[in-house]
This record gives C-alpha cells, structure tokens and sequence, in this order.
C-alpha cells in the first residue's frame, strides 16, 4: 500500500511538473504580424557638391570628390506587428539599389550599398532617416566609398497598421 501510494504521488508530481512547464513556454512570444505594406518612392537628388574639376577640397591638398547625380526609386516596406505585452511596432525595411547614380565629371557609373532594417514604434506619421555608402562602380572602387543620408516621411494607418502613405530624399551625409 506504501508503494502505490508513493508511485501515484510520483507519477503526479511529474505530470504536474511536465503541464507547469509547458504553461511557462507558451508564455513566450506571442507577437502577430497584422499588415503588411510597401511603397516605391522617386527620388532624385546630388550627393556631394558641385566642384571645378581639379578644385581642392578645403584644407586637404588632394582634389574633392567630385559630384554625383542620382535618379531612381526607393523600395520601401513595413510589417506591422502586435504582441500584448508590447506597444504595436513595424519593422521597416529600405532598399535604395535601385537608384542610378553618375559622377557629374567623370560620367562614371555609381553603386550603393542601401538597405537596412529597422523596428519602429507604431505612430501615425515617422521620419527615418538611414544612411548607405555610394561608390564608383570600378574594380577596387568601394574602398572609397562615401556615404548618404536618405530621408523618409512615412505614414500608418494606426488601426489596421498598414503603410498609408511615403516620400523620400537623398543628400550628402
């Protein structure tokens, strides 16, 4: 009669400890993904600043960079997400490989490095600013890569969580 007793009461110590353990997992992240939104935005802008060609750049002997001319779009896209413990967010995500720069002397062709992700609290209207590197587009020619600033003005619908609304702009950083 002692061994039954002592077996049940393992038996349900261990089926209680196993059903304790999985309430405390799925505890866990609850989060939802509810929207999801992108945009394309034009843009166009010069990064760096007209010079003469052969223009020194102040305090440096060497010539200053030369100018670059960019046109083209800016993909953009936002996942709204809910958890009930934290306030709603988006992860944002940029990408600004689609733009097509030129060097405004040397007529070279330039790459960009532009993409990141970003998580943002979920308000109506945001600015986000990301910076990417530009580079000509020549063997060796991201080791002088110089970087941008892009500019973005987005807006949410904060009910359903979905991307309502975006522009853009590129400069210099």
């Amino acid at each position: 009669m002692k061994t039954c007793r002592s077996l049940s009461t393992t038996v349900l110590r261990l089926v209680c400890g196993a059903m304790g353990g999985l309430l405390l997992t799925a505890t866990a992240a609850h989060a939802q993904a509810t929207a999801s939104s992108s945009y394309t935005v034009a843009v166009s802008g010069t990064l760096g600043t007209p010079t003469k060609t052969g223009a020194a750049a102040p305090g440096a002997g060497a010539t200053a960079p030369e100018a670059v001319s960019c046109t083209g779009p800016l993909k953009l896209s936002a996942v709204t997400v809910r958890d009930p413990i934290m306030p709603p967010s988006v992860v944002f995500s940029f990408d600004s490989r689609g733009l097509s720069c030129v060097g405004q002397t040397s007529k070279i062709a330039y790459l960009n490095s532009g993409q990141a992700n970003l998580t943002r609290p979920l308000v109506p209207t945001d600015v986000i600013e990301t910076t990417f590197a530009f580079y000509q587009d020549v063997p060796g020619g991201y080791l002088k890569a110089r970087t941008a600033v892009a500019t973005l003005n987005v807006s949410y619908n904060t009910t359903t969580g979905a991307l309502t609304s975006a522009t853009g702009s590129i400069k210099t950083f």
